[in-house]
């Protein structure tokens, strides 16, 4: 008998048995449902009931209640044919997909404080977890409560470094000068009404020397240098006075005047922008921003011409180059580098992203791309660069490590987030490195050079900048660290962090570097000198910023669990991963 034939022989058979054992069918002639429930208590399931009326039973509908049949077992029915055993088809069932039991997915395990900890020294574990309720006590607007905690926690390093100097309250008033300081002043402006440039000079110099936290004495003497062209002494002056008092609005002005003494109109529009940013209610807060955007016309408009003349000049000289050698390579790579450049900081930085982002590990995990997205689009939001299309990328490697593109293309090593301690540390080196694309720092480099070496100042990946894996990578100069110290410390304090989150994390970077004995890591492109974090100490005590705010440690000890879990997944599957690329 054929297969087909067997299985339409044991249904029927099926369909017979079922009639007989009352069982039912798929087919009924009246609309069955389930018996109402008794009002009396259901029966455990070791008693008998007490209704066997309606214990197992169907109801039909327009039947009486003794034409209920009742189900010899005690399984309740579910419509399916009961097929016995030897009459069942050889043949496996088809089960629909809304029949087959799914079974739930395993619940994640909820992480604990006390798993973030594991692997924690007893007192950096202590030290977290103050910091964890401290930070639950900001969140909840409660600033008073948290800041013992912020305390207990954090003030016995800090307090432990270098001693600062005491900070001096800076005076306008020149009244409230002390009798010397008073008679330098009235000479220096005596000297001003009669037109006798040394008479200003010397009360000015002695004035500022021994009294540097009369702000109006150095805002004058900064003037009259730039009026006697002497821009380097009054760029000097100027660090000074603002190295101690950063965010002071009339510093920040004659700042923007020295650089456009100098012609350094991209500066010059992001001082001014700076003014505006920490002096919202200032009266000049509009003159200054328009000062801002005009310098800012002015820096393209100047670069524009220069990178115009240079692509002339290269084609020139690759005209002459064919003429004479009947080669165009070099002359073309010259063209092509201007052409490049001509797009500007956003059309270089994307192009050169795009690279970096086909030739690294680059994570796509959704929760650590969201992190780190989150954290650098909040500080971007208060760089001053508003043009900027900025993007956050992480490196599945476990150095510490970062660079950023021009046009705020940042990408952050795996081991930035796995050393770091806290959300604050790692917006410290967002901050630092969105700094240096909001000053253009990079572009800087790029526009004073050949493309390629230029991009391998601030690049510290041979492989993206074209380099060869033993290339010492050049650093950014030391004002223009200073400059991104500044401005990251201020986006930093901005985006309501603790403001010594740079500063902690040159403290960790300090140690990564004494322990590394070679290759590239963050100091190759970012020097730090022994007095780098004492000044960054100095920089947060002075500025009057705030260290006692936002930590973010239990949501970075979570992230940095799952980077260190991508990271170690990578290097298991790295010589896979390097096949397929």
């Amino acid at each position: 008998m054929k297969s087909w034939q067997r299985f339409l022989s044991a249904l029927m058979a099926g369909l017979l048995i079922a009639c007989l054992t009352g069982q039912g069918t798929p087919f009924q002639p009246h609309s069955v449902r389930a018996a109402e429930p008794s009002a009396e208590p259901a029966a455990s399931p070791s008693e008998p009931s007490s209704s066997p009326g309606n214990a197992g039973s169907l109801e039909v509908e327009g039947a009486s209640t003794g034409d209920t049949l009742p189900v010899p077992t005690a399984e309740p029915p579910d419509g399916t044919i009961k097929v016995p055993e030897e009459l069942r088809s050889p043949f496996p069932e088809t089960v629909s997909p809304e029949a087959e039991a799914v079974p739930e997915a395993p619940a994640e395990a909820e992480t604990t404080v006390d798993s973030l900890l594991v692997g924690m020294e007893p007192e950096a574990a202590a030290r977290a977890q103050l910091l964890m309720q401290a930070d639950q006590l900001y969140l909840a607007g409660d600033t008073r409560a948290a800041e013992p905690l912020y305390r207990q926690a954090k003030d016995p390093e800090w307090n432990a470094e270098m001693d600062l100097p005491i900070q001096v309250e800076p005076v306008t008033d020149p009244a409230a000068l002390p009798p010397a300081a008073a008679v330098y002043w009235r000479e220096a402006h005596a000297g001003a009404e009669a037109g006798l440039p040394t008479r200003i000079r010397v009360p000015l110099e002695l004035l500022v020397k021994e009294y540097p936290e009369f702000l109006p004495g150095q805002t004058l003497y900064i003037e009259y240098l730039l009026q006697q062209n002497r821009a380097e002494e009054a760029q000097q002056v100027m660090e000074a006075a603002i190295a101690r008092y950063p965010f002071n609005p009339d510093l920040i002005k004659v700042q923007t005047q020295v650089l456009m003494h100098q012609e350094k109109w991209l500066e010059a529009a992001i001082t001014a922008r700076q003014f505006t940013l920490f002096n919202p209610d200032h009266p000049e807060n509009e003159a200054m921003l328009q000062l801002s955007q005009n310098n800012s016309n002015r820096f393209r408009s100047a670069l524009n011409e220069r990178l115009t003349g240079n692509l002339i000049s290269n084609i020139i000289t690759g005209a002459a180059g064919y003429i004479l050698t009947g080669g165009l390579l070099g002359p073309f790579t010259a063209i092509n580098s201007s052409m490049i450049l001509l797009q500007g900081e956003s059309g270089i930085g994307a192009q050169v992203a795009n690279r970096a982002v086909e030739q690294l590990p680059v994570t796509k995990d959704p929760a650590v791309v969201a992190y780190v997205d989150s954290i650098g689009q909040k500080l971007a939001a208060l760089a001053g660069r508003d043009e900027f299309d900025y993007d956050f990328h992480v490196v599945l490697d476990d150095t510490l490590n970062a660079f950023v593109l021009p046009g705020g293309k940042v990408f952050v090593n795996a081991g930035a987030i796995m050393k770091t301690e806290s959300e604050a540390e790692l917006a410290g080196l967002l901050g630092h490195e969105i700094s240096h694309a909001a000053l253009s720092h990079g572009f800087q480099l790029v526009t004073q050079g050949n493309l390629t070496t230029s991009l391998a100042a601030f690049i510290p990946i041979p492989e993206v900048a074209g380099l060869t894996a033993n290339l010492i990578v050049s650093s950014y100069s030391r004002e223009m660290e200073r400059q991104a110290d500044v401005l990251g410390t201020q986006i930093l304090a901005a985006g309501d962090y603790a403001a010594d989150g740079l500063h902690n994390l040159m403290v960790t970077l300090g140690e990564e570097n004494r322990e590394r004995s070679g290759g590239l890591n963050w100091f190759a492109s970012h020097p730090a000198p022994d007095d780098r974090v004492g000044y960054l100490k100095q920089l947060v005590e002075q500025g009057g910023f705030n260290r006692f705010a936002y930590e973010g440690v239990e949501p970075h000890l979570k992230i940095r669990q799952q980077v260190s879990k991508l990271v170690a997944d990578y290097e298991r599957e790295k010589p896979r991963n390097e096949r397929r690329r």
